[in-house]
């Protein structure tokens, strides 16, 4: 009963206007006692200063059937009225005390435009609908909320409101969908998910969006969630879906163990035993062998090849118990890439344990990551690798990153050698085949390619494939964008290295003819010198060279080189002679004759 008896002790607890218009309201509960309600009235409506006070207060007394003094402090409570909360309290009030839903949809008007975040607003929708079941204008403050939120979590707070405070599913599903677009993780995904169950309780909505957080699932930890959720959901389908979905991103023994038992727990043997052979590739170490074996027995005890194989293998482990602690040790004492994988080819070579092997060069990797690319650093995982274990996915992604990161010349051979030579010989060629192939599309879309572009593409796919065709092919078309005597002898250069002589005289011969001007042939016989060739073959070029000069004065330069550059004198004097009738009483020529062709010009040789 509230009457003055019940309700005396709790006077002392009120401490503002608000507090004691509370505890008056009480007080006209029935069987009411108006005269204690309007005596606490009384005593603190004169006193109060804030909106909050004033409302409540006016409020009690237009229960009492004093409208005037209502009115009067709902008046004090607007000039008072200072901020949006305080707006909220006055729209209460002139709804209570006048009757007057515009009045306060009004100060409600004014409450939200000075309503910022998730909760007040929030809030501000639930006192709308129980003040004056607005929904429309809920919905309204709603709106605005929806531009200040970007979590799962909000939306489903967001959405939760506008279904049981606003009473509006409707709108509520709008909120969903706009969610589920914005949001694209795993957790995020779920996390609707799980709420429009809860709020909507419609499972096609929610199985979508369970769809795209498994579509969307990269790691294992994303897809451990995935089964929990699914679990949570009692939904046997989606479970089986997410088990599979994370077998396919488990990576440790014990991770595929975990899932298998859960795909067999959910009746699908096949899908158990698949990651069940995972799990046995996986194996690292005595401990995880023996979870294995107790899997198998568990869950597939009835595949009695299975069982005898880990058993068999539990023993092999168990036998060598040993060397893999000592191996252990010797792991956790490396700290560099060339200790880590000479530690993986020690495992693989003694224990003939391949996924020990990769997790060693694995962790090799890991040391070079974040430290800047360079193919010559990678290329011992990639030998490891190739030497070690069956992983072709793993070589590729190994090539496929040096094949991005080869932006010059050398990184880029050694890149397509190394590929090609591979004990995975079928895919190494084809990755440096491929590689190539892409190398001379872009130098063919490139209008600044060079003879020399396509003669270095040329060189590194002979060292790659000893294919002297498709390299001859190359060459051809380096020869085809040589501009003088230079790309020329390096591409006849090129041929002579492959073992194709006949080419190589072709170009060597092209590149003489190119050679315009006695300074030309000089360059020239100069570059061949380079190469070793013997004296008598780089005379045979130099004379090529000569046959194509046409001026006395680059023939005389030409003569010149027989001592500048090839040191014959003898051979000089015969080519001063034949050349004096074209120079007759030419002092430059005499000159020239006498310091390079005169054998007794610089004094004779003293005779012992």
């Amino acid at each position: 009963m509230a009457t003055r008896d019940t309700l005396a002790p709790e006077e002392a607890k009120c401490s503002s206007g608000a507090d004691y218009a509370a505890l008056a309201l009480q007080a006209l509960q029935e069987p009411a006692d108006a005269a204690y309600a309007k005596e606490l009235m009384d005593r603190v409506a004169d006193d109060c200063q804030f909106t909050r006070d004033l409302a409540a207060c006016a409020i009690v007394y237009k229960a009492l059937g004093e409208q005037g003094r209502a009115e009067e402090l709902l008046q004090t409570a607007e000039d008072y009225c200072m901020s949006g909360e305080e707006q909220v309290a006055l729209a209460e009030a002139k709804f209570k005390v006048l009757g007057d839903k515009a009045a306060a949809v009004g100060a409600y008007e004014k409450a939200l435009k000075e309503t910022a975040n998730l909760d007040p607003l929030i809030e501000l929708a639930k006192n709308v609908m129980s003040v004056i079941a607005d929904g429309a204008f809920a919905k309204k403050v709603l709106e605005k909320a929806e531009a200040k939120i970007a979590r799962a979590v909000e939306y489903g707070k967001l959405a939760a409101a506008a279904a049981e405070h606003v009473l509006d599913k409707d709108y509520a599903a709008v909120i969903f969908n706009k969610a589920g677009e914005k949001l694209s993780s795993v957790p995020d995904l779920l996390s609707l998910a799980g709420e429009v169950t809860r709020t909507l309780g419609d499972p096609a909505r929610a199985r979508a969006l369970y769809e795209r957080a498994l579509a969307g699932a990269t790691d294992f930890t994303a897809a451990r969630t995935l089964v929990e959720s699914a679990k949570q959901a009692g939904d046997a389908v989606f479970l089986q879906a997410a088990l599979k979905k994370a077998g396919d991103l488990a990576g440790a023994t014990g991770e595929y163990i975990e899932l298998a038992e859960g795909l067999a727990g959910a009746g699908d043997k096949p899908g158990a035993a698949a990651l069940l052979d995972k799990a046995e590739d996986a194996v690292t170490g005595l401990d995880e062998m023996q979870k294995l074996v107790a899997a198998v027995e568990a869950h597939l005890a009835d595949d009695t090849e299975r069982l005898t194989r880990v058993k068999a293998k539990l023993e092999k482990r168990q036998a060598n118990h040993a060397r893999y602690l000592e191996f252990q040790q010797l792991e956790k004492d490396a700290t560099s890439v060339k200790q880590l994988l000479a530690l993986a080819d020690r495992v693989q070579s003694e224990l003939e344990d391949p996924f020990y092997a990769a997790k060693l060069i694995e962790s090799a990797e890991s040391l070079l990551d974040g430290t800047g690319y360079q193919f010559s650093r990678y290329k011992p995982i990639l030998v490891a690798v190739d030497r070690n274990l069956d992983d072709t996915a793993w070589l590729g992604r190994l090539l496929d990153r040096g094949a991005e990161n080869a932006t010059d010349f050398i990184a880029f051979k050694n890149l397509v050698v190394t590929a090609a030579q591979m004990k995975h010989r079928e895919l190494g060629v084809a990755k440096a085949r491929a590689y190539l192939g892409a190398r001379e599309t872009a130098l063919a879309g490139d209008a600044s390619a060079s003879a020399y572009d396509f003669a270095k593409l040329a060189e590194a796919s002979f060292a790659a494939t000893q294919d002297a065709a498709e390299a001859g092919r190359l060459l051809d078309i380096a020869r085809a964008r040589a501009k003088d005597h230079y790309a020329l002898t390096h591409i006849g250069h090129l041929y002579a290295g492959m073992g194709n002589a006949a080419k190589a005289d072709e170009l060597l011969a092209a590149a003489a003819a190119a050679c315009g001007t006695g300074d030309a042939c000089i360059q020239f016989i100069d570059r061949l010198k380079g190469f070793a060739l013997p004296a008598a073959t780089l005379k045979k070029w130099y004379v090529e060279c000569g046959n194509h000069l046409n001026t006395p004065t680059d023939k005389l330069r030409w003569a010149e080189g027989i001592v500048d550059a090839l040191n014959d004198k003898p051979w000089a004097v015969e080519a001063y002679a034949q050349l004096a009738g074209q120079f007759a009483g030419d002092a430059r020529f005499e000159l020239s004759r006498r310091s390079r062709a005169d054998l007794g010009y610089y004094g004779r040789v003293r005779r012992h």
